[in-house]
């Protein structure tokens, strides 16, 4: 009879190049056995450096099944891994929460982001989706060297007070692939919006297969509003690729 193959624990993750300090701070945060959700994602290249062969991600499930925590696993190796690293919540609350919880991975400076330059002071910026946006329209990203953006609870980032940015946020995270190694991490609990999402943006849907299925219920007219100026705006640049388009010089991080 074969074997099946064990699931990963928190300890396994130095095979994946993750440092010790940040497997105990993980630890510490409540990490120990991998639920399938996580052990999925980073056996799907969650951990690797960001690059342009890399497709973005997507993390659907539950919740309970350590979409957050692993989202900050992610967050603080990428950090201490040297790339500038940016988490966008749906309020200012959740932003708060946000610090609090990534203060367990001590040596990173973490924190909310006012101004776009204060992205040059911090390793893992939070922002809501208001600041993301203005820090995302800077020269900033491009001049520091932005290599990972996390969205957290997808589906309460389009249904927030400022749920208009969000579709031209990722278009302009899109637009920054051509000069950074810009890797985007989605998480979500709506399975129709996760689905869709992953579709426009061509990226790798991870998905729970032991949990029940999530989504069942027709996704929101503010959902759909959503993906339909998401999609609209990704045909558009890409039809538009054979036009010339100005390049700016990019200094390393």
């Amino acid at each position: 009879m074969a074997c099946q193959p064990r699931s990963l624990s928190v300890h396994d993750l130095v095979a994946f190049d993750v440092v010790p300090s940040l497997v105990s701070a993980a630890r510490l945060s409540g990490l120990s056995e991998l639920f399938p959700l996580q052990e999925r994602a980073v056996r799907s290249g969650l951990l690797t450096s960001p690059s342009g062969s890399l497709p973005d991600l997507v993390l659907l499930g539950r919740a309970g099944q350590g979409k957050r925590s692993i989202c900050d696993l992610a967050a603080a190796h990428h950090a201490h891994s040297g790339h500038k690293v940016l988490l966008v919540c749906a309020s200012q609350q959740a932003v708060a929460r946000c610090v609090r919880r990534l203060s367990v991975y001590t040596g990173l400076r973490v924190g909310e982001i006012a101004l776009p330059s204060d992205l040059h002071r911090l390793d893992i910026a939070v922002a809501d989706l208001q600041r993301a946006d203005r820090l995302l329209r800077s020269r900033e990203p491009e001049r520091l060297g932005l290599g990972f953006l996390i969205c957290e609870e997808l589906e309460s980032l389009v249904e927030s007070d400022a749920g208009e940015l969000w579709p031209q946020l990722l278009l302009r995270c899109q637009a920054l692939k051509a000069e950074l190694p810009l890797r985007l991490l989605l998480s979500c609990e709506d399975g129709r919006l996760a689905e869709k999402v992953a579709r426009v943006l061509r990226a790798s849907l991870i998905r729970d297969e032991r949990c029940e299925p999530v989504g069942t219920e027709p996704t929101s007219l503010l959902r759909a509003r959503a993906l339909v100026k998401l999609r609209g705006g990704l045909l558009a640049r890409r039809e538009g690729a054979s036009l010339p388009v100005a390049v700016h010089a990019v200094r390393p991080h």
